[in-house]
Protein backbone atom coordinates (compact mmCIF):
# COMPACT_ATOMS: atom_id res chain seq x y z
CA UNK A 1 0.00 0.00 0.00
CA UNK A 2 1.87 3.06 -1.25
CA UNK A 3 1.10 6.59 -0.13
CA UNK A 4 0.02 7.50 -3.67
CA UNK A 5 -2.39 4.55 -3.91
CA UNK A 6 -3.84 5.38 -0.51
CA UNK A 7 -4.25 9.05 -1.50
CA UNK A 8 -6.02 8.08 -4.74
CA UNK A 9 -8.27 5.57 -2.92
CA UNK A 10 -9.37 8.17 -0.37
CA UNK A 11 -9.97 10.76 -3.10
CA UNK A 12 -12.13 8.33 -5.13
CA UNK A 13 -14.03 7.27 -2.02
CA UNK A 14 -14.81 10.89 -1.07
CA UNK A 15 -16.10 11.48 -4.59
CA UNK A 16 -18.25 8.33 -4.37
CA UNK A 17 -19.76 9.42 -1.03
CA UNK A 18 -20.54 12.87 -2.45
CA UNK A 19 -22.28 11.23 -5.40
CA UNK A 20 -24.36 9.03 -3.07
CA UNK A 21 -25.47 12.03 -1.03
CA UNK A 22 -26.50 13.82 -4.22
CA UNK A 23 -28.56 10.81 -5.30
CA UNK A 24 -30.30 10.65 -1.93
CA UNK A 25 -31.29 14.30 -2.27
CA UNK A 26 -32.82 13.47 -5.66
CA UNK A 27 -34.97 10.82 -4.00
CA UNK A 28 -33.08 7.63 -4.88
CA UNK A 29 -33.19 4.98 -2.17
CA UNK A 30 -33.05 1.25 -1.40
CA UNK A 31 -36.29 1.15 0.61
CA UNK A 32 -38.34 -2.04 0.40
CA UNK A 33 -41.36 -2.36 2.74
CA UNK A 34 -41.16 -6.17 2.72
CA UNK A 35 -37.69 -6.02 4.25
CA UNK A 36 -39.03 -3.81 7.04
CA UNK A 37 -41.18 -6.65 8.36
CA UNK A 38 -39.30 -9.80 7.28
CA UNK A 39 -35.68 -10.82 6.86
CA UNK A 40 -34.28 -11.23 3.37
CA UNK A 41 -33.64 -14.94 3.82
CA UNK A 42 -36.71 -15.79 5.91
CA UNK A 43 -37.64 -19.01 4.14
CA UNK A 44 -41.05 -19.58 5.69
CA UNK A 45 -42.57 -16.16 6.28
CA UNK A 46 -41.03 -14.08 3.51
CA UNK A 47 -40.66 -16.55 0.65
CA UNK A 48 -43.03 -19.49 1.15
CA UNK A 49 -45.59 -17.01 2.47
CA UNK A 50 -45.39 -14.72 -0.55
CA UNK A 51 -45.31 -17.59 -3.06
CA UNK A 52 -48.40 -19.12 -1.48
CA UNK A 53 -50.24 -15.79 -1.46
CA UNK A 54 -49.71 -15.42 -5.22
CA UNK A 55 -50.22 -19.06 -6.22
CA UNK A 56 -53.44 -19.53 -4.24
CA UNK A 57 -56.32 -19.08 -6.76
CA UNK A 58 -58.57 -18.02 -3.89
CA UNK A 59 -56.15 -15.41 -2.55
CA UNK A 60 -56.94 -11.75 -2.05
CA UNK A 61 -55.32 -10.81 -5.34
CA UNK A 62 -58.67 -11.89 -6.94
CA UNK A 63 -56.93 -13.04 -10.11
CA UNK A 64 -58.16 -16.67 -9.85
CA UNK A 65 -55.54 -19.11 -11.18
CA UNK A 66 -53.62 -16.52 -13.26
CA UNK A 67 -50.42 -16.59 -11.21
CA UNK A 68 -50.61 -20.35 -10.62
CA UNK A 69 -50.90 -20.98 -14.37
CA UNK A 70 -47.89 -18.74 -15.05
CA UNK A 71 -45.86 -20.51 -12.35
CA UNK A 72 -46.56 -23.99 -13.67
CA UNK A 73 -45.61 -22.81 -17.15
CA UNK A 74 -42.35 -21.25 -15.92
CA UNK A 75 -41.22 -24.55 -14.35
CA UNK A 76 -42.14 -26.64 -17.39
CA UNK A 77 -45.02 -28.63 -15.85
CA UNK A 78 -47.99 -26.97 -17.54
CA UNK A 79 -48.66 -29.79 -20.00
CA UNK A 80 -48.13 -32.50 -17.37
CA UNK A 81 -50.37 -30.88 -14.72
CA UNK A 82 -53.15 -29.97 -17.09
CA UNK A 83 -55.88 -27.53 -16.10
CA UNK A 84 -55.39 -25.26 -13.09
CA UNK A 85 -59.05 -24.27 -13.04
CA UNK A 86 -60.35 -25.26 -9.63
CA UNK A 87 -56.86 -26.18 -8.44
CA UNK A 88 -55.99 -25.78 -4.76
CA UNK A 89 -52.78 -24.63 -3.10
CA UNK A 90 -51.78 -25.42 0.48
CA UNK A 91 -48.98 -24.10 2.69
CA UNK A 92 -47.34 -26.27 5.35
CA UNK A 93 -50.00 -29.00 5.03
CA UNK A 94 -48.37 -32.27 6.12
CA UNK A 95 -45.25 -30.10 6.62
CA UNK A 96 -44.91 -29.59 2.86
CA UNK A 97 -43.84 -26.01 2.10
CA UNK A 98 -46.29 -25.63 -0.80
CA UNK A 99 -48.62 -28.31 -2.20
CA UNK A 100 -50.43 -27.69 -5.49
CA UNK A 101 -53.12 -30.05 -6.75
CA UNK A 102 -55.86 -30.06 -9.37
CA UNK A 103 -57.36 -33.20 -7.87
CA UNK A 104 -55.55 -35.64 -10.12
CA UNK A 105 -51.97 -34.44 -10.07
CA UNK A 106 -49.87 -33.00 -7.28
CA UNK A 107 -46.84 -30.72 -7.13
CA UNK A 108 -44.70 -30.69 -4.00
CA UNK A 109 -42.62 -27.49 -3.72
CA UNK A 110 -39.72 -27.87 -1.29
CA UNK A 111 -38.33 -24.39 -0.56
CA UNK A 112 -34.70 -24.34 0.57
CA UNK A 113 -32.87 -21.08 1.29
CA UNK A 114 -30.75 -21.56 4.39
CA UNK A 115 -32.16 -24.71 5.97
CA UNK A 116 -30.38 -27.97 5.27
CA UNK A 117 -32.02 -31.12 3.93
CA UNK A 118 -33.52 -33.44 6.54
CA UNK A 119 -33.26 -37.20 6.59
CA UNK A 120 -35.70 -38.76 4.07
CA UNK A 121 -37.57 -35.45 3.92
CA UNK A 122 -38.56 -35.63 0.25
CA UNK A 123 -39.36 -39.34 0.54
CA UNK A 124 -41.74 -38.59 3.42
CA UNK A 125 -43.49 -35.86 1.45
CA UNK A 126 -43.99 -38.10 -1.57
CA UNK A 127 -45.46 -40.84 0.61
CA UNK A 128 -47.68 -38.33 2.42
CA UNK A 129 -49.27 -37.42 -0.92
CA UNK A 130 -49.30 -40.94 -2.39
CA UNK A 131 -51.07 -42.43 0.63
CA UNK A 132 -53.32 -39.53 1.50
CA UNK A 133 -56.45 -41.53 0.69
CA UNK A 134 -55.22 -45.11 1.10
CA UNK A 135 -57.86 -47.81 0.84
CA UNK A 136 -58.31 -50.60 3.30
CA UNK A 137 -56.13 -52.80 1.09
CA UNK A 138 -53.30 -50.25 1.39
CA UNK A 139 -53.37 -49.28 -2.27
CA UNK A 140 -52.44 -45.69 -3.02
CA UNK A 141 -55.16 -43.51 -4.45
CA UNK A 142 -52.48 -41.24 -5.94
CA UNK A 143 -50.14 -42.95 -8.33
CA UNK A 144 -46.49 -41.92 -8.10
CA UNK A 145 -46.62 -40.87 -11.74
CA UNK A 146 -49.15 -38.19 -10.74
CA UNK A 147 -46.72 -36.55 -8.30
CA UNK A 148 -44.02 -33.99 -9.10
CA UNK A 149 -41.32 -32.71 -6.75
CA UNK A 150 -40.03 -29.17 -7.32
CA UNK A 151 -36.85 -28.39 -5.38
CA UNK A 152 -36.50 -24.60 -5.08
CA UNK A 153 -33.29 -22.86 -3.94
CA UNK A 154 -31.68 -19.45 -4.57
CA UNK A 155 -29.44 -21.06 -7.19
CA UNK A 156 -29.89 -24.35 -9.03
CA UNK A 157 -28.95 -27.30 -6.85
CA UNK A 158 -30.24 -30.82 -6.25
CA UNK A 159 -31.47 -32.31 -2.97
CA UNK A 160 -29.13 -34.59 -1.08
CA UNK A 161 -29.50 -38.35 -1.27
CA UNK A 162 -30.18 -38.25 2.47
CA UNK A 163 -33.33 -36.23 1.80
CA UNK A 164 -34.37 -38.34 -1.22
CA UNK A 165 -34.27 -41.56 0.77
CA UNK A 166 -35.25 -44.46 -1.51
CA UNK A 167 -35.54 -42.18 -4.55
CA UNK A 168 -32.75 -41.41 -7.01
CA UNK A 169 -32.55 -38.60 -9.56
CA UNK A 170 -32.54 -39.72 -13.17
CA UNK A 171 -32.94 -36.73 -15.47
CA UNK A 172 -36.44 -35.29 -14.99
CA UNK A 173 -37.60 -38.11 -12.75
CA UNK A 174 -37.10 -39.64 -9.33
CA UNK A 175 -36.88 -43.43 -9.54
CA UNK A 176 -37.09 -45.98 -6.72
CA UNK A 177 -35.93 -49.60 -6.60
CA UNK A 178 -39.31 -50.80 -7.90
CA UNK A 179 -38.98 -48.47 -10.88
CA UNK A 180 -41.74 -46.12 -9.70
CA UNK A 181 -41.39 -42.66 -11.20
CA UNK A 182 -42.06 -39.20 -9.78
CA UNK A 183 -41.58 -36.06 -11.86
CA UNK A 184 -38.70 -33.86 -10.69
CA UNK A 185 -37.57 -30.28 -11.25
CA UNK A 186 -34.69 -28.40 -9.62
CA UNK A 187 -35.47 -24.70 -10.02
CA UNK A 188 -34.02 -21.47 -8.66
CA UNK A 189 -35.07 -18.05 -7.47
CA UNK A 190 -32.33 -16.72 -9.72
CA UNK A 191 -33.97 -18.00 -12.92
CA UNK A 192 -37.46 -19.54 -12.81
CA UNK A 193 -38.85 -17.40 -9.97
CA UNK A 194 -37.57 -14.17 -11.54
CA UNK A 195 -39.04 -15.22 -14.91
CA UNK A 196 -42.36 -16.05 -13.26
CA UNK A 197 -42.47 -12.71 -11.43
CA UNK A 198 -41.70 -10.86 -14.68
CA UNK A 199 -44.58 -12.62 -16.43
CA UNK A 200 -46.85 -11.90 -13.46
CA UNK A 201 -45.98 -8.21 -13.69
CA UNK A 202 -46.84 -8.21 -17.39
CA UNK A 203 -50.23 -9.71 -16.62
CA UNK A 204 -50.97 -7.50 -13.59
CA UNK A 205 -51.92 -4.62 -15.86
CA UNK A 206 -52.88 -1.43 -14.10
CA UNK A 207 -53.63 -2.90 -10.67
CA UNK A 208 -51.28 -0.58 -8.81
CA UNK A 209 -51.13 -2.26 -5.39
CA UNK A 210 -50.61 -5.68 -6.99
CA UNK A 211 -47.87 -4.35 -9.23
CA UNK A 212 -46.14 -2.72 -6.27
CA UNK A 213 -46.26 -5.99 -4.31
CA UNK A 214 -44.77 -7.89 -7.24
CA UNK A 215 -42.08 -5.27 -7.79
CA UNK A 216 -41.13 -5.30 -4.09
CA UNK A 217 -40.88 -9.08 -4.00
CA UNK A 218 -38.89 -9.11 -7.25
CA UNK A 219 -36.49 -6.69 -5.58
CA UNK A 220 -36.22 -9.07 -2.59
CA UNK A 221 -35.44 -12.04 -4.86
CA UNK A 222 -32.82 -10.06 -6.76
CA UNK A 223 -31.15 -9.10 -3.50
CA UNK A 224 -31.30 -12.71 -2.33
CA UNK A 225 -29.60 -13.93 -5.50
CA UNK A 226 -27.13 -11.07 -5.89
CA UNK A 227 -28.81 -9.71 -9.03
CA UNK A 228 -29.79 -6.34 -7.65
CA UNK A 229 -27.43 -3.57 -8.61
CA UNK A 230 -27.23 -1.51 -5.46
CA UNK A 231 -25.57 1.68 -6.62
CA UNK A 232 -25.25 3.09 -3.12
CA UNK A 233 -23.13 0.54 -1.25
CA UNK A 234 -19.46 -0.44 -1.09
CA UNK A 235 -19.94 -3.19 -3.66
CA UNK A 236 -20.97 -0.51 -6.16
CA UNK A 237 -17.82 1.47 -5.36
CA UNK A 238 -15.47 -1.46 -5.96
CA UNK A 239 -17.39 -2.46 -9.12
CA UNK A 240 -16.63 0.85 -10.81
CA UNK A 241 -14.00 0.77 -13.51
CA UNK A 242 -10.58 1.39 -12.04
CA UNK A 243 -11.64 0.88 -8.42
CA UNK A 244 -10.94 -2.85 -8.22
CA UNK A 245 -7.30 -1.99 -7.45
CA UNK A 246 -8.37 -0.44 -4.15
CA UNK A 247 -9.90 -3.59 -2.66
CA UNK A 248 -6.55 -4.76 -1.24
CA UNK A 249 -6.04 -1.35 0.35
CA UNK A 250 -9.51 -1.45 1.92
CA UNK A 251 -8.92 -4.94 3.31
CA UNK A 252 -5.59 -3.86 4.76
CA UNK A 253 -7.24 -0.86 6.41
CA UNK A 254 -9.89 -3.13 7.94
CA UNK A 255 -7.21 -5.48 9.25
CA UNK A 256 -5.38 -2.50 10.77
CA UNK A 257 -8.51 -0.78 12.05
CA UNK A 258 -7.04 0.11 15.46
CA UNK A 259 -4.04 1.75 13.82
CA UNK A 260 -6.32 3.71 11.50
CA UNK A 261 -8.47 4.93 14.40
CA UNK A 262 -5.40 5.87 16.40
CA UNK A 263 -4.10 7.85 13.44
CA UNK A 264 -7.51 9.54 13.22
CA UNK A 265 -7.38 10.59 16.88
CA UNK A 266 -3.77 11.73 16.46
CA UNK A 267 -4.87 13.96 13.58
CA UNK A 268 -7.50 15.50 15.87
CA UNK A 269 -4.85 16.00 18.55
CA UNK A 270 -2.58 17.78 16.07
CA UNK A 271 -5.37 20.10 14.95
CA UNK A 272 -6.26 21.03 18.53
CA UNK A 273 -2.60 21.67 19.42
CA UNK A 274 -2.21 23.76 16.29
CA UNK A 275 -5.27 25.94 16.94
CA UNK A 276 -5.35 25.92 20.75
CA UNK A 277 -1.83 25.72 22.16
CA UNK A 278 -3.17 26.16 25.68
CA UNK A 279 -4.78 22.69 25.50
CA UNK A 280 -3.15 19.29 25.84
CA UNK A 281 -4.49 16.07 24.39
CA UNK A 282 -4.20 12.38 25.15
CA UNK A 283 -4.84 9.65 22.60
CA UNK A 284 -5.95 6.55 24.48
CA UNK A 285 -4.32 3.15 24.20
CA UNK A 286 -5.24 1.12 21.11
CA UNK A 287 -6.75 4.18 19.47
CA UNK A 288 -10.05 3.94 21.35
CA UNK A 289 -10.43 7.62 22.20
CA UNK A 290 -9.02 11.05 22.93
CA UNK A 291 -9.24 13.38 25.95
CA UNK A 292 -8.65 17.12 25.94
CA UNK A 293 -7.82 19.36 28.93
CA UNK A 294 -6.76 23.00 29.32
CA UNK A 295 -3.17 23.32 30.58
CA UNK A 296 -4.35 25.54 33.42
CA UNK A 297 -6.04 22.57 35.12
CA UNK A 298 -3.23 20.03 35.09
CA UNK A 299 -2.90 20.40 38.86
CA UNK A 300 -6.48 19.16 39.35
CA UNK A 301 -6.30 16.56 36.55
CA UNK A 302 -7.52 13.82 38.96
CA UNK A 303 -10.78 15.65 39.58
CA UNK A 304 -11.97 17.81 36.69
CA UNK A 305 -13.95 17.65 33.46
CA UNK A 306 -12.40 16.42 30.20
CA UNK A 307 -13.75 16.85 26.69
CA UNK A 308 -13.50 13.52 24.94
CA UNK A 309 -14.40 11.26 22.04
CA UNK A 310 -14.42 7.49 22.46
CA UNK A 311 -15.26 4.44 20.38
CA UNK A 312 -18.22 2.63 21.93
CA UNK A 313 -19.75 -0.73 20.94
CA UNK A 314 -17.37 -0.86 17.94
CA UNK A 315 -20.04 0.86 15.85
CA UNK A 316 -20.49 4.23 17.56
CA UNK A 317 -18.49 7.24 18.69
CA UNK A 318 -19.44 9.21 21.79
CA UNK A 319 -18.60 12.89 22.15
CA UNK A 320 -18.75 13.65 25.86
CA UNK A 321 -17.66 15.73 28.84
CA UNK A 322 -16.76 13.44 31.73
CA UNK A 323 -15.44 13.85 35.24
CA UNK A 324 -11.97 12.31 35.43
CA UNK A 325 -12.46 10.64 38.79
CA UNK A 326 -14.10 10.78 42.18
CA UNK A 327 -14.06 8.96 45.48
CA UNK A 328 -16.35 5.94 45.03
CA UNK A 329 -17.27 6.12 48.70
CA UNK A 330 -18.85 9.55 48.17
CA UNK A 331 -21.15 9.00 45.17
CA UNK A 332 -24.30 10.12 47.03
CA UNK A 333 -22.72 13.52 47.76
CA UNK A 334 -21.10 13.99 44.36
CA UNK A 335 -23.86 15.54 42.25
CA UNK A 336 -25.38 17.80 44.96
CA UNK A 337 -21.99 19.23 45.93
CA UNK A 338 -20.81 19.61 42.34
CA UNK A 339 -24.04 21.35 41.46
CA UNK A 340 -23.65 23.71 44.40
CA UNK A 341 -20.07 24.64 43.47
CA UNK A 342 -20.80 24.97 39.73
CA UNK A 343 -24.07 26.81 40.29
CA UNK A 344 -26.17 24.39 38.22
CA UNK A 345 -29.05 22.01 38.92
CA UNK A 346 -28.75 18.24 39.10
CA UNK A 347 -30.39 18.03 35.66
CA UNK A 348 -27.11 19.11 34.09
CA UNK A 349 -25.50 15.73 34.89
CA UNK A 350 -25.81 12.29 33.36
CA UNK A 351 -25.60 9.93 36.33
CA UNK A 352 -26.67 6.74 34.54
CA UNK A 353 -23.26 5.14 35.19
CA UNK A 354 -22.39 6.88 38.44
CA UNK A 355 -21.89 3.65 40.39
CA UNK A 356 -19.49 2.43 37.71
CA UNK A 357 -17.20 5.40 38.22
CA UNK A 358 -18.42 7.55 35.33
CA UNK A 359 -20.16 10.92 35.56
CA UNK A 360 -20.74 13.20 32.58
CA UNK A 361 -22.47 16.40 31.65
CA UNK A 362 -25.63 16.26 29.54
CA UNK A 363 -23.80 17.67 26.52
CA UNK A 364 -23.42 14.41 24.63
CA UNK A 365 -23.45 13.28 21.00
CA UNK A 366 -23.67 9.74 19.65
CA UNK A 367 -22.78 9.18 16.01
CA UNK A 368 -22.11 6.21 13.74
CA UNK A 369 -18.46 5.34 13.42
CA UNK A 370 -18.68 5.76 9.64
CA UNK A 371 -19.79 9.38 10.15
CA UNK A 372 -16.98 10.22 12.59
CA UNK A 373 -14.83 12.97 11.11
CA UNK A 374 -12.18 15.29 12.42
CA UNK A 375 -14.50 18.22 11.68
CA UNK A 376 -17.40 16.73 13.68
CA UNK A 377 -15.35 16.42 16.87
CA UNK A 378 -13.80 19.87 16.42
CA UNK A 379 -17.30 21.34 16.20
CA UNK A 380 -18.26 19.59 19.44
CA UNK A 381 -15.04 20.65 21.16
CA UNK A 382 -15.43 24.28 20.17
CA UNK A 383 -19.08 24.36 21.25
CA UNK A 384 -18.35 23.18 24.82
CA UNK A 385 -14.78 24.27 25.64
CA UNK A 386 -15.76 27.59 27.25
CA UNK A 387 -18.32 25.95 29.53
CA UNK A 388 -15.86 23.22 30.54
CA UNK A 389 -13.19 25.85 31.23
CA UNK A 390 -15.59 27.74 33.51
CA UNK A 391 -16.61 24.58 35.38
CA UNK A 392 -13.02 23.48 35.91
CA UNK A 393 -12.10 26.96 37.12
CA UNK A 394 -14.85 26.78 39.76
CA UNK A 395 -13.62 23.32 40.83
CA UNK A 396 -10.03 24.62 41.10
CA UNK A 397 -11.17 27.66 43.11
CA UNK A 398 -13.12 25.47 45.53
CA UNK A 399 -10.28 22.96 46.02
CA UNK A 400 -7.95 25.88 46.86
CA UNK A 401 -10.12 26.88 49.85
CA UNK A 402 -9.45 25.56 53.37
CA UNK A 403 -13.15 24.68 53.70
CA UNK A 404 -13.49 23.12 50.25
CA UNK A 405 -16.84 21.43 49.57
CA UNK A 406 -15.31 19.10 47.00
CA UNK A 407 -12.10 17.94 48.65
CA UNK A 408 -13.65 14.82 50.18
CA UNK A 409 -14.87 13.81 46.72
CA UNK A 410 -11.39 13.72 45.19
CA UNK A 411 -10.32 10.07 44.71
CA UNK A 412 -7.47 8.71 46.84
CA UNK A 413 -4.19 8.75 44.93
CA UNK A 414 -3.87 4.97 44.89
CA UNK A 415 -7.17 4.48 42.98
CA UNK A 416 -6.95 7.48 40.67
CA UNK A 417 -5.88 5.43 37.67
CA UNK A 418 -9.04 3.31 37.90
CA UNK A 419 -11.10 6.31 36.91
CA UNK A 420 -8.78 7.73 34.26
CA UNK A 421 -8.45 6.59 30.63
CA UNK A 422 -5.63 4.16 29.92
CA UNK A 423 -3.30 6.57 28.13
CA UNK A 424 -0.26 5.65 26.08
CA UNK A 425 2.88 6.07 28.20
CA UNK A 426 4.73 7.76 25.37
CA UNK A 427 2.12 10.49 25.06
CA UNK A 428 1.10 10.90 28.66
CA UNK A 429 1.33 14.49 29.76
CA UNK A 430 -1.12 14.71 32.63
Amino acid sequence: MTDENLRLFLQRFREFNAEIEARKKRGQNDFNPLLCVQKLDDEENMHSGFLYALLNPYGEHYQDDLFLKLFVKSIGLQEWLGSTSGAEVYKEKKRIDIHITNGKRHIIVENKINAGDQNEQIERYIEAIAKVDSSDRGESSVEYENIAVVYLAPYIKEPTQESLGKWHIQGEFLIDSENHQVRFRAISYENEIIDWLDSALNEAGGISNLRMALECYTDVVKRLTGQKENTMDLQAFFSKDGNEQFLDIALELVARKNEVLKAHFNAIAREIKGKYKEYRTEVWSYGTGISVLHNKFVEIRNFCFYIAAEIANKEEVWFEIYLSGYNPQQTTKLIPKLGEVLGVSNDNFDDSMLEDGWLALKEFEEIDLKDFTQESFMEFFESVKDKVYQFNQKIADDLAKPDSKLRELVPPTEITEIFLPQYDNVKSGF
